[in-house]
């Protein structure tokens, strides 16, 4: 058998995987780690998804030169203003709108009115637009967006209606007309400046120059306008709280001094012109006696008892010049006593004129050290006296000012009242005064730096730029929209993803071909053998052999998850194929239900395999078992269609047949019914050595062919692998048989 392969171009060493020494088929063989993604598989995706790729980007292109060509086009004119956060610093006082423009939301907030109904309202009525066809309803400004790259209608119709068209204001104010204006006007504020560009689009580029300058003035006004309102709203306010804060004042003052009435409350001024109360005047000017007083007295104090302690020898005495002369006199007196007593004797008339001067001088300085000594005491006395006057005084005085103290807690608030009353009166009236400049001002803070100018080309349609978008568009959304349509198919597509996610053997892959009839397809092995569909067939074939380490199966059941996978053009072309390596063979058309096999070798079927299995015939009757025009193959027909076909299939007279055509012939394929939704096929497979399965690229889901396999495991059917039906060069992924000549394109199924 090995030379026989050697004559087909097939040895079955390289490329058919060896048995295990188990025996076991080829659904069991480890196929290894699944392989990896590589750009190969993207650009297979691509090129299977290829017309949905173009369609996609075929229509975006279109769309975008059509675009291009419809859009009316549309100008764009910019001024570019400058906007301070304060007005020009002309006056040291700030004017009534200027302190809230300190606020980090202050540029928002421009940026907001610049784009308000204010504005518009104010360009519309200068520039007269609520009479202008442009912006009437049925125009279509709406819809209008700058930019729109694949935007077909904006703008597309030239008269949109006369002036009193249903919309548009009879007075022209153009209130109908604001939210189409507004649509129209770009507000850009330039990064980390205090400029801002102001745009404006129209179909006439003088309307958007005008348009956009017409915005920058009536901004400028709106603020001028917006101060101006500000200080006279303020003017009037601070008037009238002037006039409650001024009766406010002069009923505080009235309570004060009536307070100060009742209460005695009289304030002078010192040398220091330092204004304080009468009573607090008084206790100090008494503290100040009485400590003056107090320092006399002890001065006086000191002295006195020294004098008391001392005698004669106190300061006071010795100190006094007249006691001191008079002492001087007695010492000489007493001197010139003692120089004479020693002349003369104490009686003489002169000795006794000494001792009457000495005598009278001693009387005269004890009479005025005594003096001396009671004028001492005396001031002593007085200056306590005096103390003790001023203490009492001075007491009746702190109760007084204690007293005094508590009337000034009530009467210091009241003074707070009225100088927080006369502080708030004069603030008013001073900010009153500076409104009062400030207002017939006309500065503001907002300058235009340039003015619009005439647009010369259009801002839109950008024809180039929406060529690239939609080249750009169309091909990554193509490329987008074919994996999409690729990720949404459920379909089997090559034999490599059903051995990796089903664990299914792939036994082989049959090329799709175009208009090739069922007939003509199903004996495709035997009219053409060296093309790649026969080749494909033959490759299942040298799978089956090796399928077995003992020996290749005999019996085997041909069948798919659904009608139309291809598994009679499958069954015919492997038996043609096996008959090339094993001789002789048998195939049974057991598709009772939808017979086709008498078809494809052009036999009649009034008689066949339901007739037998009904026992309406014997095994050796005529019309049983035929021979075809293909060499070594017979075929036993389904014949007529029984009302029971999976009763007869798994009834034991099948069996027997089975078992008598194996004796017969190398091998029998059966092609048999599908398995979703009917039980035929699953009532062969206990009969079988066994089961193919056939799934439809592109047809077959992969749930089907899920589905069809826990059946056939189920019953413990030996699924020798999965032939895939149909597939398409793009989607065989190692480009099987692409080196064979390919036949001509038509229209048709495999």
């Amino acid at each position: 058998m090995d030379k026989e392969l050697q004559t087909y171009g097939i040895t079955g060493k390289p490329a058919v995987p060896q048995p295990t020494a188990s025996g076991e088929p080829l659904a069991g063989l480890q196929r290894g780690e699944s392989e990896n993604i590589h750009l190969r598989d993207y650009l297979r995706v691509l090129s299977g998804r290829r017309w949905v790729l173009v369609s996609f980007f075929t229509c975006v292109m279109a769309a975008a030169v059509v675009s291009n060509f419809m859009v009316k086009p549309v100008y764009t004119a910019t001024a570019t203003i400058k906007i301070d956060k304060g007005t020009p610093n002309i006056l040291a006082f700030k004017g009534a709108y200027e302190s809230a423009q300190n606020d980090d939301g202050y540029y928002q907030t421009q940026y907001k009115i610049l784009k308000s109904r204010n504005i518009a309202a104010r360009v519309i009525r200068k520039l007269n637009l609520g009479r202008n066809r442009e912006f009437a309803p049925a125009g279509g400004p709406s819809a209008f967006k700058e930019g729109d790259v694949l935007s077909i209608l904006p703008f597309f119709q030239e008269d949109g209606g006369g002036a009193n068209q249903e919309g548009i204001s009879q007075e022209g104010t153009g209130q109908d007309v604001v939210k189409p204006f507004l649509k129209r006007v770009k507000v850009s504020p330039v990064p980390n400046s205090q400029l801002v560009n102001v745009s404006f689009s129209s179909h006439d580029p003088a309307l958007a120059r005008d348009a956009a300058n017409a915005i920058a003035g009536a901004y400028i006004d709106y603020n001028v306008e917006s101060t101006y309102d500000a200080g006279r709203q303020a003017r009037g306010w601070l008037e009238q709280q002037i006039k409650i804060m001024k009766a406010r004042l002069e009923d505080s003052e009235e309570n004060l001094n009536q307070y100060a009435a009742d209460n005695q409350m009289l304030y002078i001024e010192d040398k220091n012109r330092i204004k304080q109360s009468l009573v607090d005047y008084t206790l100090g000017y008494m503290a100040e006696s009485l400590d003056q007083a107090v320092a006399e007295r002890i001065d006086k104090e000191s002295s006195y008892t020294e004098l008391k302690d001392a005698g004669e020898d106190s300061r006071a005495v010795i100190d006094n010049l007249l006691i001191q002369q008079m002492k001087s006199q007695y010492a000489t007196l007493v001197a010139q006593y003692n120089n004479q007593l020693k002349t003369f004797k104490p009686s003489y008339p002169q000795m006794k004129n000494l001792q009457s001067q000495i005598r009278s001088m001693a009387a005269s300085i004890r009479e005025d050290e005594l003096g001396i000594f009671k004028s001492i005491k005396g001031e002593y006395l007085a200056a306590l006296k005096k103390e003790n006057q001023l203490r009492r005084v001075f007491d009746s005085q702190k109760k007084e000012a204690i007293g005094f103290q508590r009337k000034m807690v009530e009467y210091q608030i009241l003074k707070r009242e009225v100088d927080t009353n006369q502080t708030l009166y004069l603030s008013l009236l001073q900010r009153l005064k500076e409104i009062s400049v400030s207002a017939t001002m006309t500065s503001t803070n907002i300058q235009v730096l340039d003015r619009a100018r005439l647009p010369k080309m259009p801002s839109a349609p950008q024809k180039v730029r929406n060529l690239v978008f939609a080249l750009f568009f169309g091909l990554t959304g193509g490329v987008g929209a074919a994996f999409f349509a690729e990720y949404l198919d459920n379909t089997v597509k090559d034999t490599s993803e059903i051995e990796r996610n089903m664990k299914l053997a792939p036994l082989g892959a049959i090329p799709h071909r175009k208009k090739i009839e069922m007939e003509e397809l199903s004996l495709v092995s035997h009219a053409d053998n060296k093309g790649p569909l026969a080749e494909a067939f033959r490759s299942v074939g040298t799978f089956i052999l090796f399928s077995s380490a003992a020996r290749p199966p005999k019996t085997i059941l041909v069948t798919s998850p659904r009608e139309g996978d291809g598994k009679t053009t499958v069954s015919c072309n492997t038996s043609i194929a096996l008959t090339k390596y094993l001789g002789k063979g048998m195939i049974i058309d057991a598709d009772l239900r939808k017979s086709s096999l008498h078809r494809v070798f052009g036999l009649e079927n009034s008689k066949g395999l339901s007739t037998y299995l009904s026992g309406n015939m014997e095994f050796a009757g005529e019309g049983l078992i035929r021979s075809t025009h293909v060499p070594a193959l017979d075929i036993i027909t389904a014949g007529p269609v029984p009302p029971n076909p999976s009763e007869l299939l798994g009834s034991p007279r099948m069996k027997e047949l089975l078992e008598r055509l194996g004796g017969m012939y190398n091998f029998v394929i059966i092609d048999s019914a599908p398995v979703l939704g009917m039980a035929d096929s699953v009532c062969l497979c206990s009969f079988v050595d066994g089961v193919i399965t056939v799934a439809m690229s592109g047809r077959t889901t992969r749930d089907a062919l899920r589905e069809t396999k826990k059946i056939l495991d189920y019953v413990n059917a030996k699924v020798l692998g999965l032939v895939i039906n149909g597939v398409r060069g793009n989607d065989m992924r190692y480009g099987y048989y692409s080196y064979y000549p390919a036949y001509p394109r038509n229209d048709g199924r495999v």
